[in-house]
């Protein structure tokens, strides 16, 4: 879930979202990663996962995007 508009963009191993660039994978039943492709500014912020027993369990990731101009001089 995207915490700053409360998306969600996963349930379980189905994507949701309408977001092609968003998927998620796990490696074992503890561990879930959520990948994000041609990552973009808009992307930036906390993410949340989160897990439905009977006392809730999340946690919550924060990503910083920065625009590079590879293309500027030093």
């Amino acid at each position: 879930m995207k915490v700053s508009d409360q998306t969600i963009l996963a349930l379980a191993n189905r994507v949701v979202t309408h977001n092609a660039r968003v998927s998620v994978s796990h490696d074992t039943q503890r561990t879930w990663q959520l990948h994000i492709r041609q990552v973009k500014v808009s992307d930036a912020g906390c993410y949340m996962c989160q897990i439905n027993t009977p006392q809730m369990k999340k946690q919550t990731g924060c990503v910083d995007v920065h625009d590079i101009d590879y293309d500027s001089e030093p």
